[in-house]
C-alpha cells in the first residue's frame, strides 16, 4: 500500500497522522496517488514548464475575473446617467462593492469546502465559469437596480469565488520558496486587466449600451477562459472521493490572527471606494469620459507594480514593516493628493500612488499567513487565504451603503476650495482613516515570539 509519499506536512503530528490513516485506509485513494506519483517527482516546486504555464494561466483568469468588478466605476458612471437606472440611483454604488464583497467572503466558504473535499476543486472552477457567464447574460436583462445587485453583484461574486478559490490550493503546490513572488505575479493580473478593461468597457458602453456590452463579455469569457481551466491544474495528485481531509480551525484561537484580521476588515471598508467614485468625480471636474476612465486604468496599473514589488519584498523583509509602509502610503495619498487636489495633476498622482500601496497591501497576505503559522503550525495556507479574503469581503459589502450615506451628508460642502469642501470630503477622510487602521498588523511584532515549531514529518513508501 502506498501512503502519501514525498509530501511533507507542516502540521501538528496528530492532525497529520489522522489524515494519513484516512488516506491509507481507502483503496481508491491508493490508486489515485500512485497513478500520479511520477508527475509529482518530475515537477518540483518553483521549477519546470508546468509551474510557469500554471502561473500564466492564473494571471489571465485573475485579470478577467477581478478586473471587471475593479472597473465597476465605469458602470457606476453609466448607470447613474442612463435609464432605466438613472431615476433610481440609490444602490448603484452597492452593485460593485457587493460583487467584490461576495467574491471575497464567498472564498472562505468555498476554500473550506475544497479543503475538506479536494476532489471537488476542478469541478468548482468549471461551475464558477458557468455561473459567471450566467450572471452577465441575466444582468443584461435588468430593469431595476435591485436586479443588478442580484445578478451583476451577488451572482457574479458567487461565480468568481467558485472559479478562483481552487487556484489558492494549486499555487501552494506549484511554488514554495518563490511563493511571495508567485502571488505577486498572480495578483498583478488584476492590475493589468484593470488597466485595459475600463477602457474597453467605456468604449462598449458609449457605443452599444450596457445590454450588448454584458452579453459580449459573456462570450469573451467562454472563448478565453474555457481553455485555461485545463492549464490551471494541481501539481500533486488529487485525493480520491473517499478521502476527507480534516478541517483544522485551531488558528482562530490565536490573537495574532484576530489582530491581522481586524485591520484587514477595516482596510476593506475603504480600499475599493475610490475605484467606484473616481470616474464620476473626475467627470464632474472637467475630465473627458475617456480621461476619467483612464484614471481608473492608471490606478489598476499601479497595482501591478505594487503587487509585484511588495510580493518580492515580502519574501525578504518583515511583514509588519511592509504593512506599515503600505498603510501610511495609501492614507497619505488619499488625504493629501486627493483631499488637497487643486488641479488634474494631483488626481493622476493620487491614482498611481494609491494603486501602488493598496496593491502592495494585498501582497501582505502571504506574510500574514507566515505570522499565523509561526504559532498555529497546523494552519493551512489555502484556508488562511480564504479568511483574509472573507474579512476584506465583509468590509467591501458594508462600504457600498456606507459610502452612499456619507455622500448624502454633504458635511463640509462649500467650506474649502479643496476637495474637502465638496461632497466627497467626508468620504476622503473615511478612506484615509480605514487605511491607517488597516496597518494594525504592525503590532504583531510586539507579541511574544512563538516557541520552536515541531519537527517536520516526512512520509516514505511502505
Amino acid at each position: 500500500m502506498l501512503s502519501l509519499g514525498y509530501i511533507i506536512y507542516k502540521q501538528n503530528f496528530t492532525t497529520y497522522l489522522d489524515f494519513c490513516i484516512m488516506a491509507t485506509s481507502n483503496e481508491n485513494a491508493s490508486e489515485d496517488y500512485s497513478g500520479n506519483s511520477r508527475e509529482c517527482e518530475s515537477a518540483p516546486p518553483d521549477h519546470g514548464k508546468g509551474a510557469w504555464l500554471f502561473l500564466v494561466g492564473c494571471f489571465w483568469i485573475e485579470g478577467l475575473t477581478w478586473a471587471f468588478p475593479f472597473s465597476y466605476g465605469v458602470f457606476e458612471k453609466y448607470y447613474s446617467s442612463h435609464e432605466p437606472f438613472a431615476s433610481q440611483s440609490s444602490g448603484i454604488a452597492a452593485v460593485g462593492t457587493t460583487t467584490l464583497g461576495v467574491i471575497y467572503f464567498g472564498a472562505v466558504i468555498t476554500i473550506a469546502v475544497l479543503q475538506r473535499w479536494p476532489y471537488l476543486r476542478r469541478q468548482s472552477s468549471i461551475l464558477g465559469l458557468c455561473v459567471l457567464i450566467t450572471s452577465f447574460i441575466t444582468s443584461s436583462f435588468a430593469q431595476r437596480v435591485v436586479h443588478l445587485i442580484i445578478t451583476q453583484g451577488v451572482l457574479y461574486g458567487v461565480g468568481g469565488a467558485l472559479l478562483y478559490s481552487p487556484f489558492v490550493f494549486y499555487l501552494d503546490e506549484w511554488f514554495d520558496k518563490r511563493k511571495g513572488l508567485a502571488y505577486g505575479f498572480l495578483w498583478a493580473g488584476t492590475g493589468v486587466g484593470g488597466t485595459v478593461v475600463p477602457l474597453i468597457l467605456e468604449w462598449g458602453l458609449a457605443n452599444y449600451g450596457f445590454r450588448t456590452m454584458l452579453r459580449s463579455w459573456a462570450l469573451l469569457l467562454v472563448v478565453t477562459l474555457s481553455p485555461l481551466i485545463y492549464v490551471v491544474k494541481p501539481r500533486l495528485p488529487v485525493a480520491a472521493k473517499g478521502v476527507i481531509r480534516p478541517l483544522n480551525l485551531g488558528f482562530l484561537g490565536e490573537p495574532v490572527f484576530w489582530i491581522l484580521q481586524f485591520g484587514n476588515m477595516i482596510q476593506g471598508l475603504g480600499v475599493f471606494i475610490p475605484s467606484v467614485y473616481l470616474p464620476s468625480y473626475a467627470t464632474s471636474n472637467g475630465f473627458s469620459a475617456v480621461a476619467a476612465t483612464s484614471i481608473v486604468s492608471l490606478m489598476n496599473c499601479a497595482q501591478v507594480v505594487g503587487t509585484v514589488i511588495f510580493g518580492f519584498l515580502i519574501d525578504r523583509f518583515p511583514m509588519t514593516t511592509l504593512m506599515l509602509l503600505c498603510s501610511c502610503g495609501s492614507a497619505t495619498s488619499v488625504l493629501i493628493l486627493w483631499g488637497l487636489a487643486t488641479s488634474h495633476g494631483y488626481l493622476w498622482a493620487f491614482a498611481f500612488t494609491y494603486g501602488l500601496f493598496t496593491g502592495g497591501y494585498t501582497a501582505m497576505f502571504t506574510g500574514c499567513n507566515r505570522e499565523v503559522q509561526k504559532r498555529a503550525y497546523h494552519a493551512e495556507t489555502g484556508l488562511l487565504m480564504g479568511t483574509w479574503a472573507a474579512g476584506r469581503g465583509i468590509g467591501s459589502i458594508v462600504s457600498g451603503p456606507v459610502s452612499e450615506r456619507l455622500l448624502e451628508l454633504k458635511l463640509w460642502e462649500g467650506s474649502s476650495r479643496f476637495v474637502y469642501g465638496t461632497e466627497y470630503g467626508i468620504l476622503i477622510v473615511f478612506i484615509g482613516i480605514t487605511a491607517i487602521v488597516g496597518g494594525l498588523g504592525v503590532f504583531v511584532r510586539f507579541l511574544r515570539s512563538p516557541s520552536s515549531p515541531p519537527s517536520e514529518v516526512t512520509m516514505i513508501r511502505d
